[in-house]
């Protein structure tokens, strides 16, 4: 840091207004602070991106000190370049210099092996395991989450920058494009008084964006991909927009009913078929009662998991062979773990 020449153009430099406004430091080059109208903001910021690193002070008289040290007038505050793997903190430029590094024709053979199919998956995977600390409650595992799903969009935007399809600054663009465009009662004309007035408008500006040429090719945008019970409601409600849906879930009861009917007397080959149609009612009825099918199923999918667990461990303590039992049998152990729980 002594050697430090304020000629040489390897630096960056803030106003000290611009470096508390500023999210983001390339830690790979010096930083030079300019002005000290709020030492103790510029410290506390410097603290939080760097950590209590050895500064050097320009002033009346010019000093070495830690951040923590910083005390009374100066002209400007150095800091020095910080190795990649030495920083405190790390921030959405340190993500995209790590990621270049694992992809680099030296780097991590496994990661220069992937394409956008061979990780596809990950997406997935990585997404349900987010929603899983969301449900537990979890604010550690859903800071690891976060970033596990970030990890893949980026993976993603190297791989497409190194085929010349897209880079990190038109994937920002499309984003932040978006984010401006579709908010039109923030940034345009409209107001909105309730999260449904938003909505709203942003839906008419996502149909005008997509160019809908009617519900249908709005349907058809709709990703066939999605866990099916998802799939199945996000087309119910393309289709209400068009009017053609129930007045009351009345409709959509008779309905489930009609379809179960259908489905007891199905041939073979036609069971399939009338199994989905049953599905498809059903969620039809849990869309008007507000339900999300897909949590409903997971929550229903985990209470049995409980009780059967509990059935298991209650057959064990009393010498009852599951497999060798009558259903009857089993199901007088059901019953009473279920009434443990009320």
């Amino acid at each position: 840091m002594s050697n430090f020449d304020l000629n040489n153009r390897s630096y960056q430099s803030y106003l000290e207004c611009d470096f508390l406004n500023t999210l983001f430091f390339n830690k790979r080059i010096p930083l030079v602070i300019v002005g000290g109208d709020h030492p103790e903001a510029v410290k506390s910021k410097l603290l939080d991106t760097y950590g209590n690193v050895e500064v050097l002070l320009i002033g009346k008289d010019n000093c070495r000190c830690k951040v923590n040290d910083i005390d009374g007038e100066y002209e400007k505050i150095i800091v020095d370049a910080i190795p990649l793997i030495e920083a405190y903190r790390f921030d959405f430029s340190d993500f995209v210099q790590i990621m270049k590094r694992l992809r680099a024709d030296d780097g991590c053979e496994w990661d220069r092996a992937q394409t956008h199919d061979s990780i596809r998956i990950n997406l997935i995977e990585e997404a349900y395991e987010l929603l899983e600390a969301i449900d537990a409650k979890d604010s550690d595992m859903m800071k690891e989450e976060c970033g596990d799903v970030l990890m893949q969009a980026i993976f993603h935007t190297e791989i497409s920058e190194a085929e010349g399809s897209f880079d990190y600054g038109d994937m920002l663009t499309t984003l932040c494009r978006k984010l401006i465009d579709r908010h039109t009662h923030i940034f345009g004309t409209n107001h909105a008084d309730t999260p449904e007035e938003a909505l709203a408008f942003w839906n008419e500006a996502k149909k005008k964006e997509k160019k809908y040429s009617s519900y249908a090719d709005s349907m058809d945008k709709v990703p066939k991909n999605l866990p099916s019970l998802l799939y199945a409601e996000k087309l119910q409600k393309r289709a209400k927009k068009s009017g053609f849906d129930w007045d009351k879930v009345d409709g959509a009861l008779e309905k489930v009913v009609e379809e179960l009917e259908e489905l007891k007397t199905a041939t073979p080959d036609k069971r399939n078929e009338e199994a989905g149609d049953l599905l498809f009612a059903v969620v039809n009825v849990l869309r008007f009662y507000k339900i999300d099918p897909e949590m409903a199923l997971h929550d229903a999918s985990l209470k049995f998991y409980r009780r059967f667990e509990a059935v298991e461990k209650l057959a064990n303590e009393r010498g009852i062979d599951m497999p060798s039992s009558s259903l009857e049998e089993l199901d007088k152990l059901w019953n009473e773990v279920k009434s443990r729980e009320k």
